[in-house]
Parts: C-alpha cells; sequence; structure tokens
C-alpha cells in the first residue's frame, strides 16, 4: 500500500514496513561475505597463481562455485519439506567446515609436489562449493517471502551495502596483509581467519525470522521445467541475464593475470584496486537505493548497461597499451565498475523476485540461479582456454596493440551491447524508461532529483 507524499512520489505505508529482526540478515551477509571473498575471490586465484596456473585452470576454480549451483534443482524439493532456516543454516554450517580443509592443504610443505597441491585444493573447493549450491536455493524465496514488495529495493540496497562494505573493508586487510606476509603462513592464516568469519555469520543467520513455505511454492507431482522456462516476462529476463553473465564470467577473473603479466601488479595492488571498486559500490547504492522501488529496475539496468560498456572499454585500451597504468586510468576503471556491478546487482536482484510467479517460487528461483550460474561456470574455462590458445601473439594497428586481453575486452563489449538491446525488452509495466529516467537523472533537472534524494534519509 502506498500513499502520495509532498514530492510527487509515494510514500510507504505502514503494512510495507521492515520486517522486525531483518538486520540480522544484512549482518550475516557482512561476515559471510568476509569469509567467502577470500576462499572463492581474489585471494584464492591469487593462491593458485603462486603455483604458476595455466588461465584455463584460474577458469575452472572461478567456474566451480558457480557451477555448482546446479545442485539447487534436486535440493528444491527437500528445502520445502524442511523450511527456509533450517535448511540454509545446515548447508552454510557443512560448508564452513571445508574451509578448515583449504587452510591444511595450504600449509603443505613447498616440496610436495605442486600438481598434489592444486589438486587437494579444487577438491576442497569442490567439496565447499557442493554444500553452498545445496543449500543456496533456499535464501532468496526466504528473503522474498520475509520482505513486503514495496520495500524489496531498499532492503536488497541494504543488503548489498552490507556486502560491498564487508568486501571493501576485507580486501584492504588482506592487501595490507599480503604485502607484508610472505612465506608458506601467508594463505593459511588467511583461510583460517575465513572460518572465523564463517561461525559469526551462521549465528546471525540463526537470527534471522523464519517464515512458513507457502502451499504454492510446494511442488505437487511433476515440476513443469519446460512450461516455466518459457513463461515470457522470465523467459526474457533469462536471455538477458545469460547475456550478460556471459561478459561477467571473464570480467571477474582476467584483469588480475593481465595487471599481473603485463604491468607486474603485486598482489597487494590488486587487492587494493579491487577494493575501491567495492568503496565506489557503497556509495552508488546509497544513491540508488531508494530510487530503485520509484522507478523500477529496468532504466537502473539500462544505465549499468551503459557503464559497462565503458568499463569494458577502459580496460580493452588499457590491454592494448593506448591507456597507461596510472592511478587516473585506474580510477575510472574501478569508478565504473563499482557503479556497474552495484546497479546490475541491485535492479537484476529486485526484478527476479517481481518477475517469478508465486506458483512454484522456490522453482523458479532454483532454475533462474542454475541456468545464471551454469554460464557463469561454464564460460571462464572457455575464456580461458581461448587466452592459452591466443598466448603471445600480438599485432599493432596504429596505436593500438590486438593481443589476447585487448581481443577479450572487445569481445566483452561487444557482448555488452547486445544485453542493453534485450534490456529494452524486459517486462516490467510500471517503470519508467531508461530513456525519460536518463533525462529526469542527468538532463532534465539533475538539481530536483538531487533533493528528493538528499532530503529524505537514505534508508
Amino acid at each position: 500500500m502506498q500513499t502520495a507524499d509532498s514530492s510527487g512520489g509515494a510514500r510507504l505505508s505502514s503494512p510495507a514496513a521492515m520486517p522486525a529482526g531483518v538486520w540480522n540478515a544484512h549482518i550475516f551477509q557482512v561476515f559471510n561475505t568476509m569469509s567467502f571473498l577470500i576462499v572463492l575471490g581474489m585471494p584464492i586465484i591469487l593462491y593458485f597463481k603462486h603455483l604458476d596456473a595455466t588461465a584455463t585452470l584460474l577458469g575452472v576454480v572461478v567456474a566451480l562455485n558457480p557451477l555448482l549451483n546446479i545442485l539447487q534443482i534436486p535440493a528444491a524439493k527437500y528445502m520445502e519439506r524442511i523450511g527456509y532456516r533450517t535448511f540454509v543454516l545446515r548447508g552454510w554450517a557443512t560448508r564452513s567446515f571445508f574451509i578448515v580443509g583449504m587452510a591444511v592443504v595450504a600449509l603443505l610443505p613447498a616440496g610436495l609436489d605442486r600438481t598434489w597441491r592444486i589438486g587437494l585444493m579444487l577438491a576442497m573447493l569442490v567439496a565447499f562449493n557442493a554444500a553452498r549450491g545445496v543449500s543456496a536455493c533456499g535464501f532468496l524465496p526466504w528473503m522474498t517471502h520475509l520482505v513486503p514488495e514495496a520495500v524489496r529495493g531498499r532492503f536488497l540496497a541494504r543488503d548489498q551495502i552490507a556486502i560491498a562494505l564487508a568486501m571493501f573493508g576485507t580486501l584492504i586487510l588482506t592487501a595490507v596483509y599480503l604485502t607484508g606476509a610472505t612465506g608458506r603462513y601467508a594463505y593459511p592464516v588467511m583461510f583460517f581467519g575465513s572460518y572465523a568469519a564463517a561461525l559469526v555469520s551462521l549465528a546471525f543467520l540463526r537470527r534471522i525470522p523464519d517464515v512458513p513455505v507457502p502451499h504454492g511454492d510446494k511442488a505437487v507431482g511433476r515440476v513443469p521445467w519446460k512450461d516455466m522456462l518459457l513463461h515470457p516476462p522470465f523467459l526474457r529476463l533469462m536471455f538477458y541475464n545469460v547475456t550478460v553473465y556471459a561478459a561477467l564470467a571473464a570480467a571477474m577473473v582476467f584483469w588480475a593475470p593481465l595487471l599481473r603479466d603485463y604491468y607486474g601488479a603485486t598482489d597487494g595492488k590488486i587487492l587494493g584496486i579491487q577494493a575501491l571498486a567495492s568503496g565506489v559500490m557503497v556509495v552508488s547504492l546509497l544513491f540508488f537505493g531508494r530510487l530503485v522501488d520509484r522507478v523500477g529496475s529496468r532504466p537502473l539496468l539500462g544505465l549499468s548497461g551503459l557503464t559497462f560498456v565503458i568499463h569494458f572499454g577502459c580496460w580493452g585500451a588499457l590491454a592494448a597499451r593506448c591507456l597507461p597504468f596510472n592511478l587516473k586510468t585506474i580510477l575510472l576503471i574501478q569508478v565504473t565498475a563499482g557503479l556497474a556491478v552495484s546497479l546490475f546487482n541491485l535492479a537484476n536482484t529486485r526484478l527476479v523476485m517481481c518477475t517469478v510467479p508465486q506458483m512454484g517460487r522456490s522453482h523458479f528461483f532454483a532454475m533462474f540461479s542454475v541456468i545464471t550460474n551454469v554460464t557463469l561456470g561454464s564460460l571462464p574455462v572457455v575464456w580461458g582456454a581461448g587466452l592459452d590458445a591466443v598466448g603471445s601473439w600480438h599485432t599493432r594497428w596504429g596505436v593500438w596493440e590486438w593481443n589476447q586481453y585487448s581481443l577479450l575486452y572487445a569481445a566483452l563489449t561487444t557482448i555488452m551491447l547486445l544485453a542493453l538491446y534485450l534490456c529494452r525488452h524486459l517486462s516490467e509495466p510500471r517503470a519508467m524508461t531508461t530513456d525519460a529516467f536518463l533525462q529526469e537523472l542527468v538532463l532534465k533537472t539533475p538539481g530536483r532529483a538531487l533533493s528528493r534524494l538528499l532530503l529524505r534519509r537514505p534508508f
């Protein structure tokens, strides 16, 4: 329920207030992010780089997390019987123990054959991501049922600000730590720290209010997967997401090897560069978090797509040696990264929650997560194999140097232009058009748009 306010917007009435205890979800995300960012993020990639991993192997490392999300499909029916909180809590507790295994593997003596160390660490990652893949199917349906639709954008903004702040803090700490810490104990200490953060996150996960699984979520008989996939609004959203994630599958991984191989960046510097994007994400979410419930998700997805095009173009120019590797270039690249990623995550998650019908909601979410994560998980291997195939080949077109990385980012820019086209056809009847949103935000009355945001509490 909404009522008009004096600024011509919509004011949420009391039935749309945030549910009690929801802040535990945000605190859970802080410690959960601190934990998984170490064992699934850039630190684990850098660990494998120290073992002289190829680009293809790095693609496999990154692929494990999204690919094993396919376990959500068979897990969905069990989640409906057990309940949201119990199911998620069991899965999160199980996966946390495998972090200890990663720390033990990292402690193995350097004299042990490199292939054994790589194989054992991959085994720990498979087990960790399998446990996560099973339990993850319960979290989004749980939050969708817990948080009223009218304030989901605000809830998601808070949640992603918590994640971005945790990412920023964790990356800064790990960057400082790896700058000074060397030797065989550097990475094991980080992995044990990840385990400690995981235990704290479990305590707050247990405090999030549980909700009963709605009758419409419970599968009766055979699940009509084909009919669900062909539901027109859902199918258009799937095509759009697969296209975006085809680009993000490479963007999340290969910028670090680019900086290490072409510009000699250290581990600490790479983590510091990534932290910059996390700081930009916080500012972006503070600005757009309240706006998304009023203007809709699709305009923010359009703005995100435009920013991604600029971002990938800048990476391509850096790889082609048209831009220098200096502070100005890194600021431009990471500011566009933080803005594009924050807008996409916020608006896309909200649009998924609004698009998925209540009947069979858990299975819709599981299908969406599996398809997007299979895309995100399989393509890093493909991109990595392509980079290895190109190898050291390079040629110049004037000031532009074509090499493995400039070819990669030219392809990513093209893919994101296709995603922008698909975004225009997404279903969101109450959303402002992208053109109208951009004119409102940038051209017509930027001062009025800013005042509406700044004179209210952000959240």
